[in-house]
This record gives structure tokens, C-alpha cells and sequence, in this order.
């Protein structure tokens, strides 16, 4: 009969399993309606699809790029997991409705020429409710202390995670009030960079090895 920790093993490897499947499918259901637009203009030149298609390629790109890197945030933050906590799964699932969902407002916002404001609004919050998934997963793992020894990240400086999330929801308040922005709204998280540099210039080196995201 398993022990407590086989099971937790177990569970936590469900977990991660099922999440990097649920990104393989968004991933594939991205390139499903590029393929399916290229055999219509398969009898066609080449430039001809892609001036067709231009818009919804880009979105396709987009969303691929947003997806990928929101992965890899959550592949980051379970590197050094070995075992589940409370909520986790809950918090997990809302992580994966924004990746699975993604796919939808990108197409709305870049592969429809006439996409108004309501449409950059759905694709904002879509990345503002998959950030907030993957923070929630980082405090209740943090919280509980369930990382391996010695990879435990330092809590003190976690809140600066939230700086993209501000700066994604001041996104979403530029494009209802100037809906002309559009997803160039999303413009102000470049400055999540510098000012997370600023937030953690006291960050010891043992502090900065330490850090999972």
C-alpha cells in the first residue's frame, strides 16, 4: 500500500501532466484553422494565403507567444514542488481556463479586421485571469512550504509579482477609456521589467537563486 507521500507525488504529477496537456491542446487548436485556410488556398500561389490570412496568422503568433510564456512561468514555479497543498487544484484550473480560452479573444482582437474595444477588453482579461491563476498557485505553495529543501523562494518579495497583474489591469482601463488603443494598451508592461529591478535592488544573491518567477 502507498504512503502519504506516494500519493502526494502522484497527485502533483496529475497535476502538472494534466496542465501541460491542456497547453499542447490550446497550442494545437491555434494552428487547427491555419491549416484548414491553407488547403482552401491550396490550388493557390503561396502570397496569396498569406495575404488572406495575415491578420489571423498574427493572431495565431500572439497567441502562441503569450501561451508559451505563461508555461513556462508555470513550469518555472513547479520546478522544485514535491508535493501539493490545499486549493492548489482549484487555483490550477483557473490558470487553465485563461490558456484554454486565449486562443478565442486573440482571434477576435487580431484576425477580425473590424474588432472593436470590447474585443481587446475580453483578450486583456482572459491574460489578467490566467496571471492571477498562476499567483494564487505561487502563494499557496509558497504558504505551505511545499517546495524541495533549499528551493523555498524568498516571501518577502513575492508582492512584486503582482506589479504585471497592476500593470495588465491599467491596460484594460486605457482600452475601455481610449478604445481606439486596441491590445496597444499592453504596451505599459514594459515597464514591469524596471520596476521589478527596482523592487528587489536589495535582493542578496542567495535571495536571487531563490526566486521561481
Amino acid at each position: 500500500m502507498s504512503n502519504g507521500a506516494d500519493d502526494s507525488e502522484r497527485d502533483l504529477g496529475r497535476l502538472v501532466t494534466f496542465t501541460d496537456a491542456v497547453v499542447a491542446i490550446a497550442i494545437t487548436l491555434i494552428v487547427l484553422p491555419l491549416v484548414e485556410s491553407a488547403r482552401e488556398h491550396a490550388t493557390e500561389p503561396a502570397i496569396a494565403y498569406l495575404r488572406s490570412d495575415a491578420l489571423n496568422i498574427l493572431a495565431a503568433a500572439l497567441s502562441f507567444l503569450v501561451i508559451a510564456t505563461f508555461w513556462k512561468q508555470h513550469h518555472r514555479l513547479y520546478k522544485h514542488v514535491d508535493m501539493p497543498t490545499h486549493g492548489l487544484v482549484n487555483a490550477n484550473l483557473l490558470w487553465v481556463a485563461g490558456i484554454i480560452f486565449l486562443p478565442v479573444p486573440s482571434v477576435l482582437n487580431l484576425g477580425n479586421p473590424d474588432a472593436d474595444a470590447l474585443g481587446s477588453a475580453i483578450y486583456i482579461v482572459t491574460i489578467i485571469v490566467t496571471q492571477v491563476g498562476v499567483r494564487i498557485q505561487e502563494l499557496l505553495l509558497v504558504r505551505a512550504n511545499c517546495f524541495e529543501p533549499g528551493y523555498a523562494p524568498v516571501a518577502r518579495y513575492l508582492w512584486a509579482h503582482w506589479i504585471t497583474v497592476a500593470l495588465t489591469v491599467v491596460a484594460l482601463v486605457l482600452t475601455i477609456v481610449f478604445p481606439n488603443l486596441g491590445p496597444l494598451s499592453l504596451a505599459v508592461l514594459l515597464l514591469a521589467r524596471p520596476i521589478n529591478r527596482a523592487v528587489r535592488r536589495g535582493e542578496t544573491p542567495i535571495e536571487r537563486s531563490q526566486r521561481i518567477l
